[in-house]
């Protein structure tokens, strides 16, 4: 555990959030809380029964024991936007040994964008109302896609759920690259966005509702397999000004985990790539919902401490910062292995030493037989038969 926190700084102080402050500065509470968070500890109580029955955490953070009431308020005082600059400091950080997987190079720098919802607690999470019996909030989020299934949270915008995924202060925050292709699925559909992000070489790769009928100017030939059947040049126009511009339409089926066919309608301004690169691309956009679920799952952001704004806000942030530390151990020693499988055998090695954890992400090291062999001669033609047995349970 000390090894993945190693960064964080235990004697660090704000000047204004610690100024009156005795014990529980900073570096401490963030310190409890990353811990809570990787460890999943349910609530507030839990953090500091933890702390006084761990001499090791004691020890590294200087402090003994501490009111779960008193970790209650520093959450809620915890300067955001000091959270904020340390998961953006810790990005950049990470995205300097940053790659892109030979099957996205041709693609170009690829970021997937989506929103996912936090619910929070019915009483005194009234500021966050959504809908009857529901409070929630939103963490908008730009995934930036790389190599090994490396994916790197590189923007966010928090918000209260009622606030849409095409408002225009969050794409402005979000969508901006150039030269970057954005995918996005069917809660980000405005033309005269699509205008606008054309005429400003912003790329994207955005999926149509069924619903959605484009003015068709011209087919193009498509290439057997793949599961495209259309390749298309359609044309987009703008609902208020009448201004139009020439878009790419390319259509394909794929059939998921159960067999279900599925068909989408991918809209594109990517006018170099083959339709099946296209359709490709916009397979990818489905790492931004593993990613939600790895954080939900594996970081415990389904469940929130305090239902204060700036607690639930700071706490968003520090699930971040949790997922890019991880993210860090694991690129750094098991770049083969998946953040899911990674995560899981921390909780199981996180109260061990650092070097049995590794040596757990690496097991065919530790095989010492070849295993069964097959034996030589004639093969068997007939199979095997089992005997019949009668068993009975009362």
């Amino acid at each position: 555990m000390s090894q993945v926190l190693g960064v964080m700084d235990p004697t660090a102080q704000d000047v204004v959030s610690d100024r009156y402050g005795k014990k529980l500065f900073l570096g401490k509470t963030a310190i409890l809380f990353l811990e809570a968070i990787l460890a999943k500890r349910k609530n507030v109580a839990e953090i500091a029964e933890h702390l006084r029955s761990n001499s090791w955490l004691q020890r590294w953070i200087e402090l003994e024991s501490i009111d779960q009431s008193s970790l209650n308020r520093r959450l809620n005082r915890l300067p955001t936007e000091t959270l904020r600059d340390a998961y953006e400091n810790l990005v950049e950080q990470l995205a300097k040994d940053f790659r892109f997987p030979d099957a996205v190079r041709s693609l170009g720098r690829v970021i997937a964008v989506d929103s996912t919802s936090i619910t929070i607690g019915r009483s005194r999470g009234a500021w966050a109302y959504q809908q009857t019996n529901k409070n929630a909030v939103k963490m908008h989020t730009c995934l930036r896609l790389g190599e090994n299934k490396s994916d790197l949270p590189t923007a966010t915008v928090l918000s209260t759920a009622t606030v849409p995924d095409l408002d225009q202060e969050v794409l402005e925050h979000l969508v901006g690259e150039k030269g970057t292709t954005h995918l996005l699925d069917r809660g980000y559909i405005r033309y005269e966005q699509f205008l606008t992000w054309n005429q400003q070489g912003i790329f994207f790769v955005a999926r149509l509702k069924a619903g959605n009928q484009l003015k068709v100017l011209q087919q193009h030939p498509v290439a057997a397999g793949h599961g495209i059947e259309r390749d298309e040049e359609v044309e987009v126009k703008h609902p208020k000004t009448g201004e139009t511009e020439r878009f790419r339409l390319v259509t394909y089926t794929f059939k998921d985990e159960k067999g279900k066919s599925h068909r989408v309608r991918a809209l594109t301004n990517r006018w170099d790539l083959a339709a099946s690169e296209v359709a490709q691309a916009y397979r990818y956009r489905w790492r931004i919902e593993v990613f939600f679920k790895q954080m939900k799952q594996r970081l415990h952001l389904d469940h929130i401490y305090s239902a204060k704004p700036r607690a639930v806000w700071n706490q968003i942030y520090l699930n971040l910062i949790a997922y890019v530390l991880c993210e860090y151990a694991r690129k750094h020693t098991a770049p083969h292995q998946s953040f899911g499988r990674m995560m899981a055998t921390f909780n199981l090695y996180r109260m061990k030493p650092w070097d049995d954890f590794v040596q757990a992400l690496h097991p065919e090291g530790l095989r010492t037989s070849k295993g069964r062999r097959k034996k030589g001669g004639r093969p068997r033609i007939h199979p095997k038969r089992h005997p019949k047995r009668r068993l009975l349970f009362y």
